[in-house]
């Protein structure tokens, strides 16, 4: 293993670093980096994931990726020094490694599907006025009232909240939504309200039921 710089293994930390900030550098830098910086993984989750219920072998995992991440990609680094770089892709992999394998607080498919609508409004209101919507603007493109996209934005934090600290997970927040609050702003054929009865009744149904209840509605079509 060498270099113009001389042998690799034989370089100092920062003139290895300073090797890596260049996309064209061969593999064997990246090999040597890797070799040395592998620990910075079990650092990581010692000092930042020591309570999460989740094993040091089962963490490291996704902390090398993380890790192989920064090794081939520092020279997006943006002048961060390697470590603090490595650091944070391994700490975000981690992250999401543990939320992605918590349960999390069960939000109905129709709240889903209105958090979509809402994302779907915003984009088109961006789009055509070059700025971000405010809360009556958004109600208006999705005929919600104000006070009901304020409750839907509630179980957004539902889907996205999970504490790294497995003592702390059963505090993770479980909003109360008042469903009461989602009603049209403007008089429709079939309003939101009555749209949410319906679906809020199919979701505690079986699936069997709910197919058949479809295959009915089909054939009434």
């Amino acid at each position: 293993m060498s270099s113009e710089n001389g042998r690799l293994e034989d370089l100092p930390d920062d003139r290895l670093f300073a090797l890596l900030r260049s996309p064209d550098e061969g593999p064997e830098a990246r090999e040597e980096l890797l070799r040395r910086t592998t620990p910075l993984i079990e650092a990581v989750i010692e000092n930042s994931f020591a309570t999460s219920g989740f094993s040091k072998e089962e963490l490291f995992r996704p902390g090398y990726l993380g890790l192989l991440n920064a090794v081939h990609n520092y020279h997006l680094a943006r002048g961060k020094p390697f470590y603090e770089y490595a650091a944070n892709l391994i700490k975000g992999e981690i992250r999401q490694h543990i939320r992605d394998r918590v349960k999390r607080t069960k939000v109905p498919i129709w709240m889903k599907d209105l958090n979509r609508q809402i994302e779907a409004a915003e984009a088109r209101l961006l789009r055509e006025s070059g700025r971000l919507p405010t809360l009556s603007e958004l109600a208006e493109a999705v005929n919600i009232v104000e006070e009901g996209i304020a409750e839907i934005f509630k179980s957004r934090e539902a889907l996205s909240y999970v504490s790294l600290d497995a003592d702390q997970r059963t505090n993770d927040p479980v909003p109360m939504i008042d469903i009461s609050k989602i009603r049209s702003s403007h008089p429709v054929p079939f309003p939101i309200e009555y749209r949410i009865k319906i679906a809020s009744a199919l979701e505690r149904l079986s699936e069997l039921q709910q197919d058949l209840f479809r295959a009915l509605f089909a054939e009434k079509k």
